[in-house]
């Protein structure tokens, strides 16, 4: 059998077995990065300001999600959104002022300026 003809026969594998699991195979984790399409709320480009402790920014709304930098204290974040996660806190998602990465930060530890 050719490379080609193997990776055909997997694939087409693959996916017969994860419909019939009922795609669980194909969907991701809860702790997966996620990005604006979680917002809940648009805000526009609300500028914001980490608290003396700085704040620790994620790949998606809550702590179990991949951490992904550290504002540093008082840095800026500029919040395009906010959802709320599963236990009810509000998590802003935008762009740090040192990076070009959008992350999520919890909006206990940033606020508006």
């Amino acid at each position: 059998m050719s490379t080609s003809r193997v990776g055909k026969t997997l694939a087409t594998l693959t996916a017969a077995t994860a419909m019939a699991f009922g795609g669980t195979l194909m969907t991701a984790t809860g702790a997966a990065a996620v990005g604006g399409s979680a917002c809940e709320v648009n805000i526009k480009n609300t500028q914001m300001i980490a608290g003396s402790f700085g704040a620790q920014t994620r790949s998606g709304p809550g702590t179990s999600y991949s951490k992904k930098a550290h504002l540093a204290s008082f840095e800026g974040f500029y919040a395009r959104c906010y959802a709320k996660n599963s236990a009810g806190n509000r998590w802003y998602y935008g762009d740090p002022n040192s990076s070009s990465s959008r992350s999520w930060v919890f909006a206990g530890n940033v606020q508006a300026i």
